[in-house]
């Protein structure tokens, strides 16, 4: 991992925390300060940041965490809800049979993986073998997800819906892993609607497909805000 994934990993774990406070004023320096780093591997780290609205620009050199009001919150997720369904329905019109068969191959990976944890459930695995595999489920549908987006072909649909992303990928799985034990069916259901996304896509079903998506993207998200 490098200097600047770590100072990210880092900065991020400090805003969840609490130790970097919504409101809070910051700057390169002091950031680099605190993390014993230079400078650049911080400036690297919160450009991601503010592409992720964790950090926002307020001046040319005047950095704050982002305080986002629950209304402010709703209308980013009321965004990437309707441009989620906008991309599954392009994907339906424009994904390759190549670009299908290996969403179909994600998920059938994702079944297995899920087989077997549920398995570890039953024989009272390890809370760290189980957040491994649930990690690894994760990772695995949200790859669903882009290479879905991806097919649609189109780079300034992708960045629109990357800037109104509600949360980061690392953001998801963080909620997704505390949430999922006390939220378990929710959890299965939502993990069974990817058959019927890439179903939709597989019939060519623009609309269905739209349907399904939203469904799917604002039940996630407003799960993991109320966490």
């Amino acid at each position: 991992m490098s200097l600047a994934d770590q100072a990210y990993q880092r900065l991020r774990d400090a805003v969840r925390e609490g130790a970097l406070r919504p409101g809070e004023k910051i700057t390169e320096r002091d950031l680099a300060a605190r993390l014993g780093v230079s400078p650049t591997p911080v400036r690297e780290a919160l450009r991601q940041l503010v592409h992720e609205k964790v950090v926002e620009r307020v001046g040319p050199r005047s950095l704050r965490i982002a305080d986002h009001s629950a209304s402010a919150r709703s209308q980013i997720v009321e965004a990437e809800v309707r441009l989620s369904a906008l991309m599954a329905r392009l994907a339906a019109r424009s994904a390759t049979d190549a670009q299908l068969a290996e969403l179909s191959e994600l998920l059938d990976r994702a079944d297995r993986l899920v087989a077997q944890t549920e398995q570890a459930v039953a024989e009272q695995g390890s809370e760290v073998e189980l957040a491994d595999r649930l990690t690894a489920v994760f990772r695995l549908l949200r790859q669903f997800h882009h290479q879905m987006e991806a097919s649609v072909g189109n780079p300034v649909l992708e960045g629109l819906l990357g800037q109104a992303r509600a949360f980061s990928d690392e953001e998801r799985l963080d909620l997704t892993i505390r949430l999922a034990p006390e939220r378990a069916e929710a959890f299965r259901r939502r993990y069974r609607e990817h058959r019927g996304l890439l179903d939709a896509l597989l019939e060519r079903d623009e609309e269905r497909a739209e349907q399904l998506a939203m469904h799917h993207h604002r039940e996630a998200l407003i799960q993991l805000s109320s966490g």
